[in-house]
């Protein structure tokens, strides 16, 4: 295991830490966030981190800051539009009050990379589970693009389905107008994944028509982000239950568990069929 990849697994752990002390001081209504800077910088900032080390080992440096970029700009962008004019995620909406770049709060434009990378990276740990590589045009799988795409789009649009009602109702933003979804527009997901689409797009036919010539990594690195879904969703679970929206576990549990669950099956398959050979 590289140097790297060992730090990764390290900050993964303490991130999971983070998340168990952060859960329990919600239920007991410590208001770590509120109370602690040092804490609510640490919980933002940590998976941070992890994203842009993770996409260096697995994307080289100058693709993982491309990456990571063209998320956060185009996240910056849309959320610009959809503030000032109500049009891009169906509807009106404000942020609590908090440090913004361009009217768009800072943690949202990081977080739009975050969340971006993860369903990513996710789609890509299905591809090595099946035993796949990533259509380019050595192996002539263009027609697999597209579908790709469209599973990144779906993955990281099943976060907000769970993620949204529960900010909306811990205050963390407010839609103007409501909407059928617990009082959120659709037009908010139609956004989320025309998002990731124009996002995974680029960098997947970027890819194509340029793949990494080597890959000097252990693709056990793929479990950080799919556990990493897998906990968010377990997260969320647990926030939605204090608040009693039974109803949204079980919609948020039904879009973000089974790909997590069946992504771990698969790899964990293909693992062991390697070293039996």
């Amino acid at each position: 295991m590289s140097k790297i990849e060992n730090v990764l697994w390290k900050l993964f752990y303490f991130l999971i830490l983070l998340i168990i002390v952060k859960l329990l001081g919600d239920f007991l209504e410590l208001k770590l966030e509120e109370n602690f800077t040092w804490f609510r910088i640490l919980f933002l900032v940590t998976p941070v981190i992890i994203l842009l080390l993770h996409s260096f080992l697995t994307l080289t440096l100058g693709r993982g800051l491309f990456f990571v970029f063209l998320a956060s700009a185009t996240g910056l962008i849309m959320e610009y539009l959809g503030l000032r004019d109500g049009t891009i995620f169906g509807g009106h909406y404000i942020y609590k009050p908090q440090l913004t770049f361009f009217n768009v709060p800072i943690s949202v434009i990081a977080y739009w990379a975050v969340f971006i990378y993860v369903g990513y990276c996710l789609i890509n740990s299905f591809l090595y589970g099946t035993n796949r590589n990533k259509p380019s045009y050595k192996n002539k799988k263009i027609l697999l693009l597209p579908f790709l795409i469209i599973l990144d789009a779906v993955v990281v649009t099943a976060i907000d389905l769970f993620m949204d009602p529960i900010q909306v109702k811990i205050g963390g933003w407010k839609w103007l107008e409501g909407g059928p979804y617990f009082g959120i527009p659709i037009g908010n997901f139609v956004g989320w994944f025309l998002v990731t689409i124009i996002v995974t797009g680029i960098f997947r036919v970027l890819e194509y028509f340029y793949p990494i010539k080597e890959e000097k990594y252990r693709k056990s690195v793929f479990v950080i982000p799919v556990l990493g879904y897998g906990i968010l969703a377990l997260s969320f679970a647990l926030m939605a239950s204090k608040y009693q929206m039974f109803s949204l576990i079980l919609i948020g549990s039904l879009f973000m568990l089974p790909q997590v669950i069946l992504n771990l099956i698969f790899f964990n398959g293909y693992e062991k069929k390697k070293l039996s050979l």
